[in-house]
C-alpha cells in the first residue's frame, strides 16, 4: 500500500509543477485546424458588431494574461473607432450583451489555447485585430487551477 499512496504522491507532484495539463500542449498550436478554441473565437458571431466587441475582450485578456504578451493599445483603438465607434449606446449595449454571451464560460482552458494561438487572431497578420497583441511565450501567466477553471473577463464598457 505504501509504494501506491507514493506513486500517487509523485504523479500529482508531476502535473502540479505544470502550468497546465500536459495532455493540452499537443493542440495547443497556432492552427485553427487542430486548436479549436482559435477556430471557435475565430468565427463571427450574428453581429458585426457583437463580433468586434468579443474581438476587443478577448485581445485586451490574452495581452494581459500571457506571458510576455503585450497589447498593442493603438492598434486596439483603430479597430474600435472603426467597428464599433459609430454605434450608438444601445446599439452598443446589446453588441456587448451578445458578445458576453459568446464568451460565457470562458475558462484557464480557453486561455491556455488562445495564448498558444496569438499569432493567428492577433499577430501582424492576425485574422481578428492584426498586430495587436505580441506573441510572447505562448502560455498563461497563471498555474491551472482545477478546483477553480473559470477565468473572469471583464465587462465591456465601450472604451
Amino acid at each position: 500500500m505504501p509504494i501506491v499512496l507514493l506513486s500517487m504522491v509523485g504523479a500529482i507532484g508531476a502535473q502540479a509543477s505544470d502550468k497546465f495539463p500536459p495532455f493540452w500542449r499537443k493542440a495547443m498550436t497556432n492552427d485553427p485546424n487542430t486548436n479549436y478554441f482559435l477556430k471557435k473565437y475565430s468565427a463571427p458571431l450574428d453581429d458585426p458588431a457583437a463580433t468586434a466587441v468579443r474581438n476587443i475582450m478577448l485581445a485586451r485578456v490574452v495581452g494581459a494574461e500571457c506571458q510576455s504578451s503585450r497589447l498593442n493599445k493603438a492598434k486596439i483603438k483603430a479597430y474600435r473607432d472603426r467597428a464599433i465607434a459609430p454605434l450608438t449606446p444601445e446599439q452598443l449595449k446589446a453588441a456587448a450583451f451578445d458578445s458576453g454571451i459568446a464568451l460565457r464560460g470562458f475558462g484557464y482552458q480557453d486561455l491556455a489555447y488562445l495564448c498558444a494561438g496569438i499569432d493567428y487572431q492577433f499577430g501582424p497578420k492576425g485574422v481578428l485585430i492584426p498586430g495587436a497583441v505580441s506573441t510572447g511565450r505562448g502560455e498563461p501567466n497563471h498555474r491551472y487551477d482545477p478546483s477553480n477553471p473559470y477565468f473572469s473577463l471583464p465587462e465591456f464598457t465601450g472604451d
